[in-house]
């Protein structure tokens, strides 16, 4: 940054010196050019008004002048290149221009151009026709040369001057990048410094953000927020492994408890058998719940491609209700299904039966007998809604916005091996999420429940 900034800065510096040099290099080459034309013009006046009008008369004879420390010499030659007249000493500066060089003189107000004289002093010439007297024959001309080593000498003393100071201004523009760049650097420093101390068990801390300037306020609140959603996720990770050894010690105690009491005394083979049986089904409980969580773990990874394919929505929830139907009338629920007929949609057949079947589950376990449970399916705009309601004893208010949850039950307990594990509704949702879509719940205590998968069709989930 320091060596960019010296770069730019100095660069910058010498663009600016350079043109206020060739500035004052033309203005004083077109005043010279300028003072040679009022030299010209007088010079020419005072032939005119010497004696007899001739430039060969005594009365007019040039002389060297100092003019601003610049030396003045006056040349008439004839339409041959003779010279007439020239002031004492030009002879030795400066040779007569030739003839070809008069001839190619086309405009009266001259020709100027800079030469060097035989010693290499630099000279700045104007050559222009003049009226010829009376008494003269042919045309005349004039040459003024003006000699510039006075104007070389300052241009020499300014350009000395320039090059100091561009060497200061070169120190300078380093010691002020460098602070500049330290002091743009010590924010970034900070946060590096922040980010090198955060470990898994201090997420907690943030970056500062007082007295950041803009460009940097915004990385380090995004780096807040990722160190935000860093933390939610630990909590996460730490509060859903406790949670897993704590449904998994269950069972585990069961099993523990069922085989050291059946070994603690010889018993019968109907003894045995129950509690073979009783072992049976909480391995039963062991697996499904290592199922689910293992489902779960491949839907936060997205390791496995949804297998869609076109189907009738109508004949796959009749196959649900089907398989809930024994469930429904042993419990004394009316389990009914509606949907709107032709109904279709891609979907991945076995995810949304094991959405919906887990969604039917819940509703029956909360509905006491004489309640209803309806499935329903229907088209809203482009979207397919598939919605499970009962007439069970709902959910307080409280508890809607974290029943999605994984290991959330609304019972306090969570003992005993009949209990849920609390990730039938977890597992909905990260189905529905999978496909693109969204699961909505309604309930009222004592009035019963309403969930709603809304699921857009696939082309409304790759332009998300």
């Amino acid at each position: 940054m320091t060596v960019w900034y010296v770069l730019s800065a100095f660069a910058l510096i010498l663009i600016a010196t350079g043109l206020l040099y060739w500035v004052l290099v033309n203005g004083m080459y077109r005043e010279d050019v300028n003072d040679l034309g009022d030299i010209l013009q007088n010079a020419t006046l005072l032939l005119r008004a010497s004696n007899g009008g001739s430039a060969a008369s005594p009365g007019f004879e040039p002389t060297r002048t100092a003019r601003y420390r610049s030396d003045i010499y006056v040349r008439v030659l004839d339409e041959d290149g003779r010279t007439l007249v020239e002031t004492p000493g030009l002879a030795s500066q400066l040779p007569a221009p030739t003839q070809a060089q008069l001839a190619a003189i086309r405009s009266r107000h001259g020709v100027s151009r800079q030469i060097l004289s035989r010693r290499g002093e630099p000279f700045l010439t104007l050559i222009a026709p003049i009226a010829a007297p009376r008494a003269a024959a042919g045309r005349q001309y004039m040459q003024i040369a003006m000699d510039r080593a006075h104007d070389e000498f300052l241009l020499a003393r300014y350009r000395e001057r320039l090059w100091r100071i561009l060497g200061v201004s070169l120190v300078l523009c380093s010691v002020v990048g460098y602070l500049i760049a330290r002091g743009g650097m010590r924010p970034i420093e900070g946060i590096s410094r922040t980010a090198e101390r955060i470990r898994a068990t201090t997420l907690h801390e943030r970056i500062s953000t007082g007295g950041l300037p803009d460009e940097l306020r915004g990385l380090a609140e995004t780096f807040n927020s990722m160190l935000d959603r860093l933390e939610q996720s630990f909590r996460h990770i730490s509060q859903f492994s406790d949670d897993v050894a704590h449904e998994l010690r269950t069972p585990i105690n069961n099993l523990r408890g069922e085989i050291e009491v059946a070994l603690g005394k010889a018993r019968s083979a109907e003894e045995y058998r129950e509690v073979l049986g009783s072992c049976f089904e909480e391995c039963t409980r062991i697996s499904r719940l290592i199922r689910t969580l293992l489902f779960l773990a491949r839907s936060d990874t997205a390791a496995d491609a949804l297998q869609r394919e076109p189907i009738d929505l109508g004949e796959e929830l009749a196959k649900v209700g089907a398989f809930y139907e024994p469930a429904a009338g042993e419990g004394g629920v009316r389990l009914r299904v509606a949907c709107t007929a032709g109904l279709r949609a891609e979907l991945d057949r076995t995810l949304l039966q094991q959405a919906v079947g887990n969604l039917v589950s819940n509703a029956l376990a909360h509905t006491p007998a004489g309640g209803s449970v309806e499935i329903a399916a229907s088209a809203r705009g482009q979207d397919v809604v598939i919605a499970v309601a009962d007439t069970g004893c709902g959910i307080a208010q409280e508890h809607l916005a974290r029943v999605f949850e994984r290991f959330y039950r609304i019972e306090q307990s969570r003992t005993g091996s009949q209990q849920n594990a609390g990730l039938g509704l977890a597992v909905v949702k990260s189905i529905v999420g999978r496909h693109g879509g969204r699961v909505e719940i309604e309930s009222a205590v004592g009035e019963g429940t309403r969930v709603s998968l809304i699921l857009p069709p696939p082309a409304a989930v790759g332009r998300a």
